[in-house]
């Protein structure tokens, strides 16, 4: 049975090597008959063949300058780095080697804008001087034609990759004209830039795209953004848009496309007929391949990932955990007294602060009037803002200000109420339990299987938060169970007793599935969920399966080898060394599990968060708004898709004005510092 296990997985291994090879000979076929990428002249598909059984072992690409071989994974990328940055001692320039038969489709054509020379009236002497003024010109370093185009191209992609950040005007700003005059390049043609080379660009992409996409069994739809956003004043809501990605087995995501929302209201109705839409768009014929969607749509939509999990049985469809922590945050400032009288406080002292131009506060936000809580984040900062000021408001709240208003003798009793700064550490020690918790789940990206263990750590750090402030615990923990509540999908109990990451050891070494630690509840939900995800005729075989799982577990050497954990030399965190793990075991290992090992398969892979990939959104309202053409929409799409797919080849999804913040946040706290206590900056 093993061996027959083996020459089926070889069989296939060498079908998709076969398949990917036949790809790429027509990717470059098409581009030598003008229809692709410049580099595919020079680079050449080989398929390594095992001697002895005739089957593909490998795909190659091969230089036809200098014959050295590359992986086939991303032949952009090798082009760059072989081709383009001098490392092929043969490669001189993209078009030196085209004939008259061999036209690319993206051929650099007049982009460049030379400088034009002086003119010889400025040779002339002047009127009133007595020796000729000649005109001086900087020395100018002498650049190839290949080494332009590959710092144009260099400027090109980082351009693509900012999305909005860098504006387009830049390129005809005078100095940075006068930098690349300086650095010896010429102007930069917009046209093509933002025309035939991002066209060049997004079939690039667009071919790695769906490369990958059909190499995957199946994939999860990750969509994230459907809540409006609020405009700076809070007067009106900024039309939504919708990042659409795609998770894949391999622990890799790409990114589809942004959906244009609209001003209108989201609806349920609208809000499925979107996902539909979407889900049928990229599983082309085989809408089973979709396993599933995670989306961060409000707790009223949520019912509709329910219901197409009732419509379609083998798609399991949770809602985003980030956001879900987010919202238990919220709960406790609008539910718990002690929150809100806390928050109440530090709006009426901001307010009256500010109203007497107090440097020590003009940092605090306050976006509310007559002390409303009904914008929550906009109330954490101010709380927070409050509590890092905490050692220097009894200094400066003097009797000179006080008046006889009672909102006055509010503030200043409060000031002056120990009562006051406990509850407010209180209040802030819980804000930091929780973005610590949210920090964590942005960094770890946890799988389906992890969202038990997610919330278990929660709910301990809120009771040791009740513990140490001496609160009353029982309805702050249930406000923590309605959340998890509306949060809990059954695929959650499934996953955790399926994946091999969390099997426990028993006294006679046997490594097996966690039901100890599920409700009653929770193991039921187990055997729906496989019934559900499982046909008909194969559910009670997939049941005595479970069965066989819970009892027999899995083998130590490769539990062992799954669990297996290293400290992080960056983070110092202890993480799991081979992620994949639980599903390859599935996949190459359990063979025995005919129908449960698929199941697993698809269970353990899915994301319990939406992606975290964020874009101006000055940019995106340009780019989508109603009063452009199609034409404009359509070049916004392709620089949103080549731009995504650049920074996931990166890894480098955060936020440039995150970046910016960061940057400039230690700076920012000397200031403040300096305005509190009055002393120099070091």
């Amino acid at each position: 049975m093993a061996t027959t296990c083996h020459v089926q997985e070889d069989d296939l291994f060498s079908r998709n090597l076969q398949k990917r090879y036949n790809g790429l000979v027509t990717v470059r076929t098409r581009a030598i008959r003008g229809k692709g990428a410049w580099y595919w002249f020079h680079l050449e598909p080989i398929l390594f063949q095992n001697q002895d059984t005739g089957t593909a072992k490998a795909v190659k690409l091969r230089c036809g300058l200098c014959s050295a071989l590359f992986s086939a994974s991303n032949p952009s990328r090798t082009a760059t780095e072989h081709l383009k940055r001098g490392t092929c001692p043969n490669f001189r320039h993209p078009e030196a080697y085209y004939n008259g038969n061999i036209t690319p489709k993206f051929k650099k054509r007049n982009m460049l804008t030379l400088p034009a020379p002086l003119s010889p009236l400025a040779m002339i002497p002047a009127p009133c001087s007595a020796e000729p003024v000649l005109p001086c010109q900087p020395t100018r370093p002498e650049l190839t034609q290949a080494q332009i185009e590959t710092a144009f191209d260099l400027l090109a992609e980082w351009f693509y990759e900012s999305c909005g950040y860098i504006s387009f005007s830049t390129l005809d700003h005078p100095k940075f004209k006068a930098f690349l005059h300086h650095l010896g390049l010429p102007q930069v043609n917009k046209r093509y830039l933002f025309g035939q080379k991002l066209d060049a660009k997004y079939e690039e992409a667009k071919f790695e795209f769906d490369d990958k996409l059909q190499d995957a069994m199946f994939f999860q739809l990750s969509t994230d953004g459907w809540k409006k956003k609020k405009k700076k004043n809070h007067s009106a809501d900024v039309d939504a848009f919708v990042n659409v990605m795609l998770n894949l087995p391999n622990g890799s995501s790409l990114f589809h496309k942004v959906i244009f929302l609209g001003d209108g209201n989201l609806g349920s109705d609208y809000i499925r007929d979107v996902l539909g839409s979407t889900i049928r768009e990229v599983s082309g014929s085989d809408v089973t391949r979709c396993a599933g969607i995670v989306a961060d749509i409000g707790d009223i939509n949520s019912q509709i990932l329910q219901e197409l999990d009732l419509h379609h049985h083998w798609m399991v469809n949770i809602t985003c955990q980030s956001k879900a922590l987010q919202k238990l945050l919220q709960d406790f400032f609008k539910h718990i007294p002690l929150f809100a009288s806390t928050a109440s406080l530090c709006l009426k002292l901001t307010q009256r602060f500010k109203s007497h131009h107090f440097a020590s506060l003009k940092n605090c936000p306050t976006h509310h009037q007559n002390g409303s809580l009904d914008h929550i984040p906009a109330t954490i900062a101010v709380v927070e803002s409050v509590a890092q000021l905490s050692y220097t408001l009894g200094e400066i709240f003097t009797e000179k200000i006080i008046s006889t208003e009672p909102s006055d003798r509010e503030i200043s009793g409060a000031i002056q109420d120990s009562k006051f700064w406990e509850e407010l550490d209180s209040v802030v020690s819980l804000i930091k339990i929780m973005r610590t918790s949210l920090q964590e789940i942005e960094e770890d990206r946890p799988c389906l299987g992890q969202c038990l263990p997610l919330w278990e750590e929660v709910k301990t750090r809120i009771k040791g938060w009740c513990n140490s402030f001496n609160i009353n615990e029982k309805p702050v923990m249930e406000l923590v169970n309605r959340r998890f509540a509306k949060n809990y999908h059954q695929a959650w109990a499934a996953s955790y007793i399926l994946d091999p990451l969390y099997l426990v050891e028993d006294s006679c070494g046997r490594y097996l599935p966690p039901f100890k630690f599920l409700t009653s509840k929770q193991e039921k939900d187990v055997v729906k969920i496989i019934t559900r995800l499982t046909q008909n005729e194969e559910a009670h075989i997939a049941l005595m399966e479970l069965m066989k799982w819970r009892t027999e577990g899995l083998d130590p050497v490769y539990a062992r080898a799954v669990q297996a954990k290293e400290r992080d030399p960056v983070t110092g965190k202890m993480k799991v060394v081979n992620p994949l793990g639980g599903r390859l075991v599935w996949e190459t290992y359990l063979v025995e599990f005919k129908v449960l090992r698929r199941v697993a398969a698809r269970l353990i892979f899915l994301q319990a968060t939406t992606g975290k990939l964020k874009w101006n959104q000055s940019f995106l309202s340009w780019g989508c708004t109603k009063s452009r053409s199609n034409n404009t929409i359509e070049r916004a799409q392709k620089l949103l898709f080549v731009s995504s797919h650049q920074r996931f080849e990166r890894g480098d999804l955060s936020d440039e004005q995150e970046k910016d913040s960061e940057l400039f946040n230690c700076e920012n706290d000397k200031i403040l510092s300096q305005s509190l206590v009055g002393t120099p900056v070091d």
